[in-house]
């Protein structure tokens, strides 16, 4: 069967920061890592909306925030914190790899 997805625009990607890094590293983890990403949030759109409620929290404060955008960087946070949690270890190096979200 054909598979749609394989041919939808990608709007993120996950970086990775540090040295000696391996193929299973580059490949592998950093898969993993996304797809737990995706596993805790959900579809695409609302994995980029959470990161950008999380990236404004930041930058200026929950105080400007609604109810539902202070839900998003929460969950976004969360499903951060597990995602390190699981992939971290897989690493080759993980006291010198971070892991990076970038989008396109």
């Amino acid at each position: 069967m054909f598979d749609h997805s394989a041919n939808r625009e990608q709007l993120y990607t996950i970086r990775l920061d540090g040295t000696s890094l391996t193929i299973r590293d580059l490949m592998e983890v950093r898969f993993t890592f996304l797809r737990l990403l995706e596993q805790r949030i959900g579809p695409s759109s609302r994995l980029v909306k959470c990161y950008r409620a999380w990236l404004n929290q930041l930058e200026s404060g929950i105080d400007s925030m609604s109810e539902s955008q202070i839900a998003n960087a929460r969950l976004w946070r969360e499903a951060w914190e597990h995602a390190s949690e699981i992939a971290t270890p897989l690493l080759s190096q993980p006291q010198t790899t971070t892991f990076r979200f970038e989008l396109f």
